[in-house]
């Protein structure tokens, strides 16, 4: 998309097709199917409105205050889960799991450059394309899917309808996630799902996976930085089928490229995933694990071009 002076009201809109561009990939009827469901109507930027949110960033990476991502920040997470589940418990349903932060900037990345949404939900939609894409991709043969990091369990909607006839397992650090994932169970909205409390940052070996088993992290493993050692030992003694990864991945970005830039510093500056790709390809090398799938995706937010995907799986 070139950058231009043209009114910022002038609509346009993201079709299958660009999706599939973006992707570098060939996507399903199915999945066409999805997208299509969503109006992604979107209007370009201005210069000066582009000038203003690349300035807001900048200020973010120069300001000497910053939360930093970690262990230590499991209380917030626990809270954060809480109001959701609050919410959930008052009326149970899909969309009383949306995260909150979600929509929280009225601009997007897409294909290296700033958009603004002008459709409903645009930024959580456009996420579900990226899962849509990958979960149809490498999700359908397995028999249980395992998301660790979960959440609210707001993605374990995507992976049941790529996949009506796996056991789901949501799995969290957070105790307010595990309830919310078991409320999912209890109230009907899909019986074949179970929430479990699991630490990422030390997991519990003694918990297995099942066989022909998937992985699936989104927007998870972005809170370890550097320390996914254990876990990735942890995925490679269970030997799942396949195992997705939905993250930031700073190796598969353009530092030659401004907004790719600006979102690397932003990686580093809030402690996000460090070095996972790179971890994985030393694996490859060694013969542990091989790499079916490493692209970015050209969809994120106003920090970040955080919807990377890498798809491996441990050699069997």
């Amino acid at each position: 998309m070139n950058k231009n002076d043209s009114a910022p009201f002038e609509e346009f809109f993201l079709t299958p097709e660009d999706f599939g561009a973006a992707f570098g990939d060939i996507l399903s009827t199915e999945v066409k199917t999805r997208i299509a469901r969503h109006h992604f109507k979107y209007a370009r930027l201005t210069l000066d409105e582009r000038d203003a949110w690349l300035l807001k960033i900048v200020q973010f990476l120069t300001a000497d205050s910053v939360v930093f991502s970690g262990e230590h920040r499991i209380g917030q997470w626990e809270t954060g889960w809480g109001e959701n589940l609050a919410a959930f418990k008052k009326a149970p349903s899909w969309e009383a799991l949306t995260p909150r932060y979600f929509g929280k900037y009225p601009v997007v990345r897409w294909r290296q450059d700033f958009i603004k949404p002008l459709s409903p939900d645009f930024e959580q939609h456009s996420l579900s394309v990226v899962q849509y894409w990958i979960f149809d991709k490498f999700l359908k043969g397995v028999s249980s899917v395992y998301e660790f990091g979960c959440g609210t369990g707001h993605n374990l909607r995507r992976i049941r309808e790529v996949n009506p006839a796996a056991r789901l397992y949501g799995l969290d650090w957070a105790r307010s996630s595990a309830e919310l994932v078991n409320g999912i169970a209890s109230s009907g909205l899909d019986a074949n799902v179970e929430g479990k409390v699991f630490n990422v940052f030390t997991p519990d070996m003694s918990f297995k996976l099942a066989p022909k088993s998937g992985v699936v992290t989104v927007a998870a493993l972005e809170q370890v930085g550097a320390h996914f050692k254990e876990f990735l030992d942890y995925l490679i003694e269970n030997k799942p089928s396949v195992c997705v990864h939905i993250e930031p991945v700073g190796e598969l970005l353009d530092e030659e490229n401004l907004l790719d830039f600006l979102s690397i510093r932003y990686f580093k500056k809030r402690n996000y995933l460090s070095g996972f790709l790179d971890a994985l390809r030393e694996l490859e090398q060694q013969g542990k694990v091989n790499i079916l799938e490493a692209r970015r995706s050209y969809i994120g937010s106003l920090f970040i071009d955080g919807y990377s995907v890498v798809v491996w799986s441990p050699v069997l």
